[in-house]
């Protein structure tokens, strides 16, 4: 009878262990497949599943700055998490030669449309905010900062302009006024 044999020299079975690790390996890939698919099917739809364009691109040309400025739009949340905002808008690495100076940020769409994106009057005003018959822009006097072009001016703005894609927010340009 082979179910009685006690003796260990007869041919070797297959280990338990062996089968036992493999379907815990299986079942751990089920789960973490399971769990990352759930995960995923639980993502967030911001602004009714619309496209939203982030991305930015700058070309300046300032006439008192021969190596250029750089501006970076900062994008705002909504409390709600629904859309997204122009935050606002900074301006970096100014040239001495531009202290004292007023620079002047506007906002554009695709189409070249000035755009309205901060607040000149109302409860909560954005400082340095104007509006002209245009559209609305900011402007501020470059201040006195450290030498070599570390000169830097931050705008923030309330949450005016919707920044859906290139049809609300495409274009910052920049000019200095003496």
């Amino acid at each position: 009878m082979e179910i009685l044999k006690f003796d260990e020299s007869g041919a070797s079975s297959p280990s338990r262990k062996r089968s036992g690790r493999g379907a815990i390996l299986v079942t751990f890939v089920a789960l973490v497949f399971g769990a990352g698919t759930a995960l995923a099917s639980g993502t967030l739809a911001i602004n009714g599943n619309a496209g939203i364009e982030l991305a930015q691109g700058v070309a300046q040309t300032v006439q008192c700055d021969p190596d250029g400025v750089k501006i970076a739009m900062n994008s705002s949340l909504a409390t709600d998490a629904s859309k997204f905002f122009l935050g606002g808008i900074t301006v970096s690495e100014i040239h001495d030669q531009c202290i004292g100076k007023t620079i002047r940020l506007k906002v554009y769409n695709n189409s070249g449309l000035q755009q309205a994106f901060c607040a000149s009057s109302g409860l909560s005003p954005d400082a340095g905010c104007t509006t002209d018959s245009v559209g609305t822009y900011v402007q501020s006097t470059v201040p006195d900062g450290e030498s070599n072009d570390n000169n830097t001016m931050s705008f923030t703005f309330s949450q005016v302009l919707e920044v859906v894609d290139a049809n609300t927010a495409k274009n910052v340009t920049i000019e200095t006024i003496s």
